[in-house]
């Protein structure tokens, strides 16, 4: 139900003013902020609001989120950079048409409400779903080496650079205080898998991390518009290596690629890009493993971080798929790599998913 400023629900008097300050200029002038209609909208994990204003003319969707400094590089920035540059370069991306920093606020393009992940079903439209993925995966592939060109990492509010001390507190300790502590109640200390941890870290901070990566790249963050698709949520985007989002999007747990498609689509995805780096065919299968192996960790932890402490409980429902893939992913990994954390995985999953 569409709502107006004076109703005072999700929405006050004084932002509807600020949003209606920075509006792209109408055909027909707006007399003031009780004019615009304004509809709350669900943001999936993220901490911010959004809205979708309705002029009478046009629809715009605004991202509302108070900065929480204003003195270096914060959210909001690392969107409207990376936003317009990522246009600039040809990537589908919402236009964006404003930007107030102070109060927190972008003005964009509505893209609608129907997302990759409501399309797909590979079981009754395997071929039309089939033909979304290799589509898409071209433009990522695009984004992820052409969108580096030109990338300003003073852009990037959260590191510029997905390396190895990023992976290892923001993805492989994140996974086992979430998941391993938090979810399983297991008393594992940080020093049980510390070594294996550092090694994995170590190994993917080795392949080049010339690309831009998105890295939440799934098919929640990517909308459908009159049978064209776009990528959204892209202001965590940094330097990092070319496999990550590619895995990302192939062991989505929202979706469940069939396993013979993410290898077909795993080679596609290496013919576009392979002329940017000087790696085997080989090699960058073993990049793709341990890419995958980190990203399944941190879908893990992130999933019961939204439920459990956010209190977002629809994100629940994806813990055992992810942990299938995780199962998965370390069944490609080298067999003498990782023993403990493959043990205790495996040990945890039978019980998990046979309840």
């Amino acid at each position: 139900m569409l709502m107006t400023t004076n109703m005072i629900r999700d929405i006050n008097h004084t932002l509807a003013q600020d949003i209606l300050r920075i509006l792209p200029a109408p055909e027909t002038p707006i007399p003031g902020p009780r004019d615009l209609q304004i509809e709350p909208m669900h943001g999936d994990g993220s901490s911010r609001k959004f809205y979708r204003v309705a002029t009478g003319k046009t629809n715009y969707v605004a991202i509302v989120a108070p900065p929480d400094t204003l003195s270096r590089t914060n959210e909001n920035d690392s969107y409207y950079y990376i936003g317009n540059h990522l246009r600039k370069r040809g990537i589908p991306v919402p236009e964006i048409y404003a930007y107030n920093r102070e109060k927190g606020i972008i003005i964009l393009e509505d893209l609608g409400d129907l997302h990759l992940q409501s399309i797909i079903d590979f079981q009754n439209t395997y071929n039309k779903s089939k033909a979304w993925y290799v589509n898409i995966l071209e433009k990522l592939a695009k984004m992820n080496t052409g969108g580096a060109r030109g990338f300003d990492s003073s852009w990037c509010f959260d590191t510029a650079v997905y390396d190895r001390e990023f992976i290892y507190q923001r993805e492989l300790i994140y996974f086992k205080n979430e998941f391993l502590s938090r979810y399983l109640g297991l008393t594992i200390e940080e020093s049980d898998l510390e070594n294996e941890f550092k090694h994995l870290a170590e190994l993917v901070s080795e392949i080049p991390n010339n690309f831009l990566m998105h890295r939440d790249f799934q098919s929640r963050n990517i909308m459908i518009k009159e049978g064209k698709f776009y990528f959204i949520d892209f202001q965590g985007a940094r330097f990092g290596p070319p496999t990550y989002d590619i895995a990302s999007f192939l062991i989505d747990p929202y979706v469940g690629v069939p396993q013979h498609l993410q290898v077909e689509l795993l080679e596609g995805y290496f013919d576009e890009i392979r002329i940017q780096f000087k790696a085997s065919r080989e090699e960058f299968i073993n990049w793709y493993w341990l890419t995958a192996l980190c990203r399944n960790l941190q879908i893990l932890a992130a999933f019961v971080f939204l439920s459990q402490v956010k209190k977002k409980p629809f994100f629940a429902q994806f813990i055992k798929p992810a942990l299938r893939h995780l199962c998965h992913t370390l069944d490609h990994v080298e067999s003498h790599k990782f023993k403990r954390l493959r043990f205790i995985v495996t040990e945890q999953a039978r019980s998990l998913l046979e309840s």
